[in-house]
């Protein structure tokens, strides 16, 4: 039965203690680690790769018929005293390998004083764990300290498991919003987590780690292959409440915790659909998804604009090679975001893909992304957008910023938007074109500068030491010459004043600034002061 073998020894010391995670299944590389197993002189001598098995169970078996007395994943030990010098170790291997045996423990001694060859190639075939222990050893020792380490991470498991219902119970009861439950989950796990639609479209994610760059792309395409495949390469939970399907909660295959990261899926999927529940349908979460995308990109949330770009696509709203343009408009109160935002969308319609937040200061409004093929589409999306200015749902124009390419430039045509809506330009219009006033968004942009604060003070201090009803009217007047400065008489008609009139006041008004009204520089000082000034009385 003797012969030369290749082996590999395993170099442990003896440890004063037994160092196994108490978080984790036993291993048969931890098993080697063992005082009570070190005590025997392990030496590994088939597939030393398989050593990450967990152990399920130990059982001492003396004869080759192990579907007899084995249920799985059991650790053999064993002397090979029912062992004849004829025997079968291909059958023996290959039934240790159907019910997933962890390994062979073999204590070599008078009953089989040499590894047989025949056995160690089944091993190797199998990619079985052949361990064998030169020097004798209680197997009671093994199996007793075997069975108390996995009892202990069952009771460790069963209490994590309690833990974790209890946490997610609490948020539930707390009516916890949908990033608290995804965050907590995530951080339990160590791995990002993410929640999607039946439609495999990204409604929030939550990560304690980092995530790479690609992580969102193709991620519809991905995430239906991997349902349909069985989720195999990852672990997801469906999130189902009173018989309907709202989405999936997916993570990593390498999440992992005490109480096995599919409790902690399935009690954040529960505390999720609570949550729906409280909103009554999935689709309303589309608008919170879209916030904080949003959020993302006007605060630089997300620096890596890749990942970014991934983030819109994989919600559904592809951003890639696209024209963007921002958009902003009040709600008539007491109108909720969510009803106007679904008005957006219908005008909309298959002309672009839109991205739609929510602003409750300094008055409510809807703000967004559109995101369209070319101008052609523009011109007509600009017609159907502007059908909804006449609804009961909003108040004044629809503002837009300019046509830009790019998340990373969407910031910019966003701000023109908002800062437009917020200064109420051309209120009696339909459609505003904000990036035609340059002016009023820049002063808009810096308008907390404390220099900029100070500037109507020095420009036009004589006329604000004036009583209200002559300051008003000084004020009246030079904004409407600011306005047509080379046109007097159309100045003089938009003050609704007579060209003799308007002169005497424009007069008055270079004694009492002692500015030469015709001067261009005196000019531009004037009209950026009076913009500041304006807008700081809104």
């Amino acid at each position: 039965m003797g012969g030369p073998l290749t082996v590999t020894l395993v170099g442990f010391k003896l440890p004063n203690r037994t160092e196994c995670p108490p978080t984790a299944i036993l291993t048969v590389e931890q098993l080697l680690q063992l005082p009570c197993v070190l005590v025997g002189s392990p030496q590994v001598i088939a597939d030393a790769a398989s050593l990450k098995r967990h152990i399920g169970w130990a059982h001492v078996l003396e004869n080759l018929n192990p579907g007899s007395y084995l249920r799985g994943q059991e650790l053999v030990l064993t002397t090979g005293i029912g062992w004849a010098l004829d025997a079968n170790f291909e059958q023996f291997t290959a039934e240790l390998a159907e019910l997933h045996a962890a390994g062979l423990v073999l204590e070599l001694g008078a009953p089989c004083p040499s590894v047989p060859p025949s056995l160690v190639q089944a091993c190797r075939k199998r990619g079985l764990p052949l361990i064998v222990l030169h020097e004798p050893v209680a197997f009671v020792e093994i199996t007793e300290t075997l069975h108390q380490m996995l009892f202990s991470s069952q009771t460790r498991q069963i209490e994590a498991g309690g833990e974790v219902t209890e946490h997610f119970t609490q948020l539930m009861q707390q009516g916890a919003p949908a990033e608290t439950i995804l965050l907590d989950c995530a951080r339990m796990l160590g791995e990002p987590v993410v929640l999607e639609d039946t439609g495999y479209n990204l409604l929030r994610y939550a990560s304690a780690v980092k995530l790479p760059s690609n992580f969102f792309d193709q991620w519809q395409d991905r995430s239906r292959v991997m349902h349909r495949a069985g989720n195999i390469e990852r672990q997801a939970i469906p999130i189902r409440i009173h018989g309907k399907d709202f989405g999936s909660l997916i993570a990593p295959k390498t999440a992992a915790h005490p109480a096995g990261p599919l409790h902690v899926l399935t009690m954040a999927a529960i505390a999720l659909g609570a949550e729906l529940l409280r909103k009554r349908r999935a689709q309303l979460w589309k608008i919170d998804t879209a916030c904080e995308l949003l959020d993302d990109l006007l605060n630089h949330r997300e620096a890596d604009t890749n990942l970014l770009h991934g983030k819109f696509d994989a919600a559904g709203f592809p951003m890639r090679n696209k024209a963007l343009r921002g958009f902003a408009i009040n709600l008539a109160p007491p109108i909720e975001p969510r009803e106007a935002a679904r008005a957006i969308e219908k005008a909309a319609g298959s002309k672009a893909s839109v991205v739609i937040g929510a602003l409750h200061s300094p008055k409510p409004k809807l703000f967004g992304i559109l995101s369209i093929n070319d101008s052609d589409t523009d011109k007509v999306l600009a017609k159907n957008l502007q059908r909804i200015t006449q609804s009961d749902l909003f108040i004044g124009p629809l503002y837009l910023g300019e046509i830009v390419s790019g998340l990373a430039s969407a910031q910019f045509t966003i701000s023109q938007a908002i800062d437009g809506c917020e200064l109420g330009l051309e209120a009696e219009k339909t459609i505003v074109h904000a990036g035609t006033y340059p002016l009023a968004l820049l002063t808009h942009e810096l308008r907390d500068e404390p220099a900029m604060q100070r500037l109507p003070q020095h420009a036009f201090a004589a006329i604000l030491t004036l009583d209200d009803k002559h300051r008003s009217e000084h004020l009246r007047v030079l904004e409407a010459y600011l306005s047509s400065p080379t046109n007097r008489s159309q100045a003089a008609t938009r003050c609704h004043l007579s060209r003799t009139v308007f002169y005497q006041r424009l007069a008055a008004l270079e004694t009492i600034l002692g500015m030469d009204l015709n001067d261009a520089k005196t000019l531009t000082l004037l009209t950026l002061a009076l913009t500041v000034y304006r807008q700081s009385q809104m």
